[in-house]
């Protein structure tokens, strides 16, 4: 049995995952607009400069749960429409590798 998404049901997938994301970050994320573009890309549209300095603090987490949960690559913040801030989700890749353990030293 073969099952397959129609796009009703990828769009609504897609909200459910943005809405479990928003409610992660219950203090901020309610108030601003959130858009996943087909690139993979957040974009955080913030109507208060208190919610843009807010986001900017959580970014290390807000970075971790956008790469979880939505499965966004980038995140851009924005205010009053232009672009303030914007960085990948994921580490960089010398980050996330193991250890040769010949470059250990005991």
């Amino acid at each position: 049995m073969c099952l397959e998404f129609t796009n009703e049901d990828l769009l609504l997938l897609e909200k459910q995952r943005l809405d479990r994301f928003q409610s992660c970050f219950a203090d901020t994320l309610p108030f601003c607009f959130l858009l996943l573009d087909n690139a993979n890309t957040l974009t955080i549209h913030c109507s208060e400069a208190w919610l843009v300095d807010q986001i900017l603090h959580e970014m290390d987490d807000l970075r971790a749960a956008a790469w979880v949960i939505v499965g966004a690559f980038q995140i851009a913040i924005y205010f009053a429409q232009e672009e303030i801030y914007t960085t990948t989700t994921q580490l960089p890749s010398a980050a996330c590798c193991p250890v040769n353990p010949a470059q250990i030293s005991w």
